[in-house]
């Protein structure tokens, strides 16, 4: 079964929790992302979506020089990358999330977004292309 490593993005763009919203508008726009990862001393503590930025601090004349820690969401919902597809993709619609940290040893190793589902559906697995390949050969003599 296809398992969350199969799919994720391996780079994750992250920022320190010190920087500003501004400096994480910045990176976002200039990576073309939806979001990026809050770190402190490397472990992920947190996410920043446009969302997060458009409600928390646009919408409410708020300063772009905030921290990130102040609006980032702190609730980060995470998988490990052996988790299934089917089992990720029912975390992200319990939570009402499109995005997804994939740890590993509590280390960020990957994010899996929904769209990266989407990207996906339809693809074979390895085991479909090995037997696809084989039922296209005629079987040998039998003995």
């Amino acid at each position: 079964m296809p398992a969350v490593k199969d799919i994720m993005t391996k780079e994750v763009v992250t920022i320190n929790s010190d920087k500003t919203v501004f400096e994480a508008a910045e990176l976002m726009s200039a990576k073309n992302l939806g979001c990026v990862i809050v770190l402190i001393k490397a472990f992920p503590v947190g996410i920043i979506t446009e969302r997060d930025i458009v409600r928390r601090i646009v919408a409410k004349r708020a300063s772009l020089d905030v921290k990130v820690t102040e609006i980032m969401t702190k609730t980060l919902i995470t998988v490990e990358p052996e988790t299934s597809l089917k089992d990720a993709a029912r975390i992200m619609s319990t939570n009402k999330i499109r995005r997804l940290p994939v740890l590993k040893n509590n280390q960020l190793v990957g994010i899996v977004v929904a769209s990266d589902f989407v990207r996906n559906v339809g693809k074979k697995t390895t085991t479909e292309e090995i037997l696809d390949a084989l039922g296209r050969y005629p079987a040998g003599p039998s003995v």
